[in-house]
């Protein structure tokens, strides 16, 4: 019985031992953080160095749009042509499995476009459809097409009164309109006459076509390529064993898609080019301090890129230029990081100072050091809009793109 409660005052005591007293007041510094959390903001004005701008990514002809632009005395003139070429079947077409038919010519053809961007404010816009050499490739250029954009007019088409017929087709000229509202398309569908339609079998039948675009106000559209690129069908006449018969053949879609366009962009300065047809990209090496890299948590970064000249572009095509990494520094051929991206929306014209978030990306700096502390800009599509903007560069002191950081120091613990 003594035993038992000898035990039992142990087992009281040592519990009363490991009691916490909530009511006590605390030891510190001996069981408390000797320090307080820090957060600081810094602006680097001079740790970007050696930027440099490159084009030629993206051509007109690779491009998945093809682009047309009205802008007669604007403060940024443009004039952008879309030019296809169309194969045709050859000189024979297969009748039927023991049959073919020398092909004698066409009677007519339907063909159909696709405008996948246009500006719901202009008026009044026609597309003027002009025949061009078969010869046209990936390398013609506006000015090798000045007589024939010129001489060689085949139809002019009002998309505004065409829209207003009813049921949006006009029974006079056989064309019609569908508009696809979810998608913001319409699909163009233009009948086209022997003279615009014909078929020379000893070209094979190939035909090329340019588009012109026009409008009360300043015009600016895009035309689908590749499924919804443009495509032909003939209504033919062939010779079947001394007959002549005719034949609805499916349609052909276009061989060549592109576009041309005037003037020219600027070449490459010392500026930071992003945009444009070609499209360029920029470079921005960053001397990131080894004290935000090893010894801090970024919680925001913000990089600031100074306009040395109006934003160039189509005044309703605003477009927007992405910042993200790369894998390794090889110039122009730096291969891009696409998991991560921040941006900013771009307006023609506009000259004010551009914001772009990059908190993301110098996280990855923090996170990895062996990554290459680069940043790279360019445009969100790629030669899908005439949309291009130049920055300052850093050997501009006064307009030097900067970069501003905000982080946490690391925290420093007491000790007991």
């Amino acid at each position: 019985m003594t035993r038992r409660r000898l035990a039992l005052v142990g087992v009281v005591l040592l519990v009363a031992a490991c009691v916490e007293r909530l009511a006590a007041p605390a030891n510190c510094p001996d069981f408390c953080p000797s320090g307080q959390i820090t957060i600081v903001d810094t602006l680097l004005t001079s740790s970007i160095h050696r930027d440099s701008s490159y084009r030629g990514y993206v051509l007109a002809y690779q491009s998945a749009l093809m682009l047309a632009a009205h802008l007669p005395g604007a403060a940024d003139t443009l004039d952008g042509r879309p030019i296809f070429r169309i194969n045709g079947y050859g000189g024979r077409l297969v009748l039927s499995a023991t049959d073919t038919g020398a092909i004698l010519g066409a009677d007519s053809a339907r063909l159909q476009l696709y405008v996948v961007r246009r500006d719901t404010a202009t008026r009044n816009l026609r597309l003027q459809l002009y025949r061009l050499p078969i010869t046209i490739d990936t390398g013609t250029t506006f000015g090798a097409l000045v007589t024939p954009f010129t001489d060689s007019l085949v139809r002019t088409i009002n998309i505004d009164t065409l829209l207003a017929q009813p049921g949006r087709k006009d029974t006079v000229t056989g064309d019609s309109v569908v508009v696809d509202s979810l998608n913001h398309r319409l699909l163009l569908s233009l009948k086209l006459d022997t003279a615009a339609a014909r078929y020379i079998a000893t070209d094979s039948g190939t035909v090329s076509y340019g588009i012109r675009i026009a409008a009360d106000t300043l015009a600016s559209i895009a035309f689908g390529k590749d499924l919804f690129g443009p495509s032909l069908q003939w209504y033919l006449r062939l010779d079947s064993l001394g007959t002549t018969v005719t034949r609805k053949p499916g349609a052909l879609g276009a061989r060549l898609a592109s576009f041309v366009f005037a003037p020219p962009p600027a070449p490459i300065d010392s500026t930071l080019a992003v945009g444009g047809v070609p499209s360029a990209h920029s470079l921005l090496r960053v001397a990131f301090p080894k004290v935000i890299r090893d010894s801090s948590q970024i919680i925001r970064a913000t990089l600031y890129l100074v306009p040395a000249v109006p934003a160039r572009g189509a005044p309703p095509d605003s477009f927007v230029i992405e910042a993200r990494n790369v894998l390794a520094d090889f110039g122009a051929k730096s291969p891009i990081d696409l998991l991560l991206g921040d941006s900013a929306m771009i307006h023609p014209g506009a000259t004010d100072t551009v914001k772009i978030e990059v908190t993301n990306l110098l996280q990855q700096w923090a996170a990895d050091s062996t990554r290459p502390t680069v940043l790279l800009l360019r445009p969100e599509r790629e030669a899908q809009t005439f949309g291009e903007i130049r920055f300052y560069p850093s050997v501009a002191t006064a307009f030097r793109p900067t970069l501003q950081i905000t982080f946490v120091r690391r925290f420093p613990f007491g000790e007991p």
